[in-house]
């Protein structure tokens, strides 16, 4: 039977309830951190406190999008979700290739090392020391979801090879895939890749298209027969909530409402409550429902994107 894996152990997809599909409890590391220490988010009772605040919201389900070799923390996670009553979903994979030092593994390793790396988690749980060494210690946590990530208005060498890694391993698992797009750019040739070298197109999830709120442009994309991911839904430094909104009415009328999902994306200690920040992880499942029935989305599409959507995907 398929179950979606969770930080805790497995859950039957009707237990994931309402759900976040792209957030972050945890960030201790990588060049994001080290160029801009806003985007360390590394206290476990912060954000406790922060995943208790998307509880009491009516959030039910959440996925810490941090990946592999870029501050992520398999072992906090286990003690940030205890008590929380979330369903949190940590992943495998990898970034944008600028997320990481010319010294690390990706760039000296073979496409086939890599994707025994990668394989070795899916199948045996998360390295608790992201492959650092000298020692590999798995945790007993099997990731969720795969990722991978494209430059703005390029794919790199680097980047070309990890694609192709993410889609051989989740051809082999069934293991859902989760892109990075720079500003919504590449989704299309990403998808494109995966499905090239083995990913069903109902297993992947080409991320921030929204950052590129262009109706054509998200048609052709969906035309692969993928999800898309949508996050940018209060960052008016992007563009206003309202092209966010539209673009949901406009492909669920031309019938794509069940290949649409939205996560908060949160990624910076300024944007939770419980750092000090705003909006918090709360603002997904208090006031994007309320927000989507202001602008006309039906409540069956919002069950669709918020529920049923993320149980079909992520379940492997």
């Amino acid at each position: 039977m398929k179950t979606i894996k969770t930080v805790l152990g497995p859950i039957a997809p009707d237990e994931l309830g309402f759900t976040d599909i792209h957030d972050h409890v945890w960030k201790s590391g990588g060049m994001e951190v080290l160029e801009d220490s806003d985007f360390k988010i590394d206290s476990i009772e912060r954000s406790h406190q922060e995943l208790l605040r998307f509880s009491a919201a009516g959030g039910k389900s959440l996925i810490d999008m941090q990946p592999l070799g870029v501050g992520r923390g398999i072992e906090e996670m286990k003690q940030i979700v205890q008590g929380t009553g979330v369903h949190l979903i940590a992943i495998t994979g990898f970034h944008r290739g600028a997320l990481y030092d010319k010294a690390h593994f990706v760039y000296k390793y073979s496409k086939e090392q890599i994707k025994k790396i990668v394989y070795s988690e899916v199948r045996e749980g998360i390295e608790i020391n992201d492959f650092c060494g000298p020692f590999t210690v798995h945790s007993d946590v099997l990731p969720g979801l795969i990722k991978c990530g494209t430059s703005y208005y390029k794919i790199t060498p680097l980047e070309q090879k990890l694609l192709e890694v993410v889609a051989e391993v989740s051809a082999e698992t069934g293991i859902p895939i989760g892109t990075h797009t720079h500003y919504g750019t590449m989704g299309y040739e990403q998808a494109q890749i995966l499905i090239r070298n083995g990913a069903l197109p109902d297993k992947i999830m080409i991320g921030h298209l929204d950052r590129n709120a262009d109706l054509e442009y998200h048609k052709k994309v969906l035309s692969m027969g993928v999800y898309v991911q949508y996050d940018c839904v209060a960052r008016v430094k992007y563009h206003p909530v309202s092209d966010t909104m539209m673009l949901i009415k406009k492909l669920s009328e031309l019938g794509y409402a069940d290949r649409i999902m939205i996560g908060g994306d949160w990624g910076r200690s300024s944007y939770l409550q419980a750092y000090g920040g705003e909006p918090g992880l709360e603002f997904i499942p208090r006031h994007m429902p309320l927000m989507m029935k202001e602008y006309g989305i039906d409540e069956n599409i919002i069950h669709k994107i918020f529920i049923e959507n993320p149980k079909r995907f992520l379940a492997y």
